[in-house]
Formats: C-alpha cells, structure tokens, sequence
C-alpha cells in the first residue's frame, strides 16, 4: 500500500509542477547529502515493525544535520508513522516541516506551498474517511502494471498489529468504482493489476454484499486486462469461494501469500489470529487441491509474547510441514498502541535473533528445493523490463510471481511469453522462449 501511497504522491507533485528525483543510491560517501541535493524530502513511512521506525529516526537525524546548513530544506512525513505518532512528532523532531496522514495524500503539494510561503510547521491528519486515492496522475513504475487499492484497514485487532491505528477500520471501495479504475487502467496500457488491501480478501464493495470473490470474477471479465494478483490475505476469510475462483480463471495468479504468524496454538491465540494451526493446514492443503501449481508464501513471527521453546518448535515444524515456496521471518518487536504492549515481552533478544535465524535457514533450504522443481519445465511469464546491463535479455514473472531472465532480440515488453526454466542463479530462474 505504501508503495502506490508513493505513486500517487509523485504524481501529484509533478502534476503540481514538482520534479520528483529518485532516492540516491549510496556512493560510498558517508558525509554525502541524504537529500540528494532536493530542495524538499518527503519519508513515506510504515509502523507495521520497530526496524522500519528506527530507520526514519536515523535519517531525520541525518536531515536534520544536513538542514543546519541548508536551512531552506523542506522535510516532511508522510504514511502509518505520521498516524500512529501523529504532531507530537514536530516536538521531538523541530527540524520536520509537515507532515501528512494516510488520508490526506491529496493535500501533498498544497503544504508544501504553504510550508515554503510561510516557513511554519503544518500538518493534515484527517481521521475520517478512506485512505485510498484513485488518480489518473498516478507515477507507476511500469507502463503495464498497476497496483490498485481495493479496501483498507482492519477489524482483526490481532494483538501484535498497528494497522487498526493507523489505518482505521475496514473500509472498501465500491465494486463498480473498482471496475472503473482497472478498466481505465487497462484502456492505457496496463496488462497486469495487483490489488490490495491489508486484509484484500476481506472486501465487501456494496450492501449487496459484492464479496472478494465476486470482485475477482467482475475484474475477470475485462477483455485486455490479463493478469490478477492480489496481496495481503487474512486466513478467516480465505474461503473455498475464493479457492474456487482461482481455480477456475486462469487470468488470476498462482501465487498467495497467506501469513500463518506462528504454528503453535496457543501463540495464535494469545495474538488473536482467529484459526488454528489444523484450521491453517486444511485451508493450503484444499488451495493445492484445487490449484495444483500454486506458489504459497507466508509471514512468521519469532519471539512473540509467551512463546516458549515448545511453541517455538512448533512453528519450526510447520515450515517443515507446509513446506512453503517462501517467507518472510521477522523477530517480535512491541509496536506501542497495540494490545500486546501490555504483555510481557518475554523472549531475550538472543533467543529470537537464533530462531529467527533458524527459520531462515530452513525456509532457504526449502524455497530452494522447490524451486528447482521447476528446472526443465515451461512455464507462462510476463515480461516486465529489459535487462539493465545485459542488451537482448528479459525479466518477466511467472505466474507463481518468480522472476526469470531470458534472452531474445525481440522487445516483449509487456506481453506473456512460454519460457522453459534451464537454471537456477540464488532465486531467480533462467529459461529460453519456447
């Protein structure tokens, strides 16, 4: 979501007469400017996990040195962080001019000019509302794929989570606006969508009930639109409906990411995930009946409140078990706000820093095995970008939402190909047009 939060306020900010720079890449100078030399630096900022937050602090930090000598240097805020904290930031950081909340993308160039006319701290954190902004001047990254919000917010309250502060409630775009806004899309090019949403399959676009399901199926029936992917889902509501629909269009993909958070029972529990460990299993086990080639990726949590070794082995085994294409592994860290800061945070730094890093192994081990499971076979990949060292080769994703390098003399770009899979270099795959 912050990713499309960056697009749309890009392109509003070029649409307002902005030139928007790319963050430079390091040179290997510590004392070079942060800044890059911009007269305004804006941080999109996400709570979800401490190492996020603590990265923004350090580069405030940093950009606050660097505006004692440029005191013209416009700072800003703006996402989850500005939510969560709020102006309570401008106290601990008087070096930020503005800040933005996740509601108010729109109000982007507008306090910028007032920032710039007035040289005064100024703010729009609006708690109403719906923090999604459809906009025709949206600066995507490719010509060919567009991420496009659904629904945003959560009523899960799982105990470790931000998201219910920072993003409010469970609120869903109407489903016809959503068909709009990817036939547009599509209208201009675009061949691939990603929606999304913290809990996506969560959707209900109408008080008719338009569920997930029925979006995917509306979405389906757009002529020139020929992939679908979506991100992130919530186990309660990964629904046989659902597998059902994915089984049967193969215009959406093969990839699902389905965070699990912990194999033990009792842990689940106390971060108020509503399922079980066996619900879990049974959910992926009927998904791979139903769609035999599709790429399942999770989230795990290590050193959560409560978890001892045997709760901890537990998630070991599931990995083991489930044996998922990927995952993403993260050590517990207290987000304030959220339920489970009132509970002990039990686990030493050293035990979580050696779970995590097991699980880590044994999900590179495991991702690794399958995916040379697919050395020889030909699989469908879409073509996104030239390759930017190597003339006449390719990066495209399956669709299992792996990436393969291919060569060929002819520009493919946005179009899906028949690839056969001939290597494997660390997880990216190498193949051959059929």
């Amino acid at each position: 979501m912050n990713v499309y939060d960056s697009q749309v306020a890009a392109g509003l900010l070029e649409k307002a007469g902005f030139e928007v720079i790319r963050e430079p890449e390091s040179t290997g100078d510590p004392k070079g400017p942060l800044s890059g030399g911009a007269d305004v630096v804006i941080m999109n900022t996400c709570s979800v996990r401490d190492h996020a937050e603590q990265r923004v602090w350090g580069r405030l930090g940093m950009l606050g040195v660097e505006k004692k000598e440029r005191p013209d240097l416009i700072l800003g805020l703006m996402g989850c962080m500005v939510e969560e904290h709020g102006d309570r930031l401008f106290k601990r950081f008087p070096q930020l001019d503005f800040l933005i909340g996740t509601r108010n993308v729109r109000d982007l160039p507008t306090i910028i000019g007032d920032v710039g006319k007035n040289r005064a701290q100024a703010a729009a954190i609006g708690k109403s509302g719906i923090s999604i902004e459809y906009s025709e001047f949206t600066k995507r990254d490719s010509p060919f794929h567009a991420w496009l919000p659904v629904m945003t917010g959560c009523d899960k309250e799982c105990t470790f989570c931000i998201v219910p502060k920072t993003r409010g409630a469970e609120v869903s775009v109407p489903a016809d606006k959503v068909v709009r806004e990817a036939e547009r899309l599509v209208s201009g090019g675009v061949k691939w969508i990603t929606l999304l949403g913290q809990n996506v399959n969560s959707y209900i676009g109408s008080e008719k009930g338009n569920s997930f399901p029925g979006l995917l199926e509306m979405l389906c029936h757009i002529g020139d639109l020929e992939r679908i992917s979506f991100t992130t889902s919530h186990p309660s509501d990964a629904t046989e409906e659902l597998f059902q629909m994915i089984a049967k269009n193969p215009k959406i993909s093969r990839r699902f990411h389905l965070p699990l958070q912990s194999g033990s029972d009792k842990i689940l529990k106390r971060m108020k995930r509503y399922h079980t460990y066996g619900e879990y299993t049974a959910k992926i086990n009927r998904l791979r009946e139903l769609v035999p080639d599709v790429s399942i990726t999770t989230d795990i949590i290590v050193g959560f409140s409560g978890e001892t070794e045997e709760d901890y082995l537990a998630t070991k085994r599931s990995l083991e078990e489930i044996r998922f294409d990927g995952a993403f592994i993260y050590k517990y860290s207290v987000r304030p706000g959220t339920p489970a800061e009132k509970l002990p945070d039990d686990v030493s730094p050293g035990d979580k820093a050696l779970r995590n890093n097991e699980l880590l192994a044994i999900q590179r081990t495991i991702t690794d095995e399958k995916n040379r499971e697919n050395l020889g076979k030909v699989v469908s990949a879409f073509v996104e970008e030239a390759h930017p060292e190597r003339k006449g080769e390719w990066f495209a994703r399956t669709d299992q939402d792996r990436r393969i390098v291919f060569p060929s003399l002819a520009d493919l770009r946005g179009k899906f190909v028949r690839l056969r899979v001939i290597a494997l270099r660390h997880e990216t795959f190498l193949g051959e047009v059929v």
